[in-house]
């Protein structure tokens, strides 16, 4: 299989690993880091990558921590020393694209973190489910079934910007009451 890209050796994709994480200001998990390594170059696959990752784990540039019960990754001051010694090993356009995905990342992680929903079950076809954008608006609905109530929450959480404007336009339209 043809690869187009610039970034091709091991080095070169363990450099990228470091760039990227520098530009991260918290631990993420592995499949955000793939995410915005990825994204930036087509000349490796995911088991280069893998397998490099490993290495910089290895070598102490990567630390994992597991605070949360969830595997997160974070960058050390020793991979920190590394990336801006090796920086200009990455061409331009590379490091470049490498930001741009880790702040698209970044505001994913965030958006995500603020988007809530959970259901409670009360009886056999009394289910509440609560839809929550943090410091935005919240929402408690009675559904009547977990089909329902699993199709709420995923669209909430996948559109959950577009439901609060179209709520918001709802409760500010004037209507004309008629007697």
């Amino acid at each position: 299989m043809i690869r187009y890209g610039f970034i091709r050796t091991k080095d070169e994709i363990k450099f990228l690993i470091l760039t990227c994480m520098t530009y991260l200001p918290f631990p993420v998990s592995y499949d955000a880091v793939v995410d915005i390594c990825t994204w930036c170059d087509d000349g490796f696959g995911y088991f280069e990558l893998s397998e490099a990752f490993a290495e910089l784990q290895s070598s102490a540039h990567i630390e994992k921590s597991s605070d949360t019960g969830e595997e997160l990754f974070s960058i050390t001051q020793k991979g920190r020393d590394t990336a801006e010694a090796f920086q200009n090993r990455l061409p331009y356009t590379v490091r470049e694209a490498a930001e741009l995905s880790a702040l698209r990342v970044i505001r994913k992680i965030r958006r995500d973190a603020q988007i809530s929903a959970r259901t409670e079950q009360f009886g056999e076809k009394d289910f509440v489910i609560e839809l929550s954008m943090e410091d935005v608006f919240s929402i408690r609905m009675n559904v009547v079934s977990r089909s329902q109530a699993a199709l709420l929450e995923h669209n909430f959480k996948k559109h959950a910007e577009e439901m609060y404007q179209q709520l918001l336009s709802a409760l500010t339209r004037s209507y004309e009451e008629t007697e």
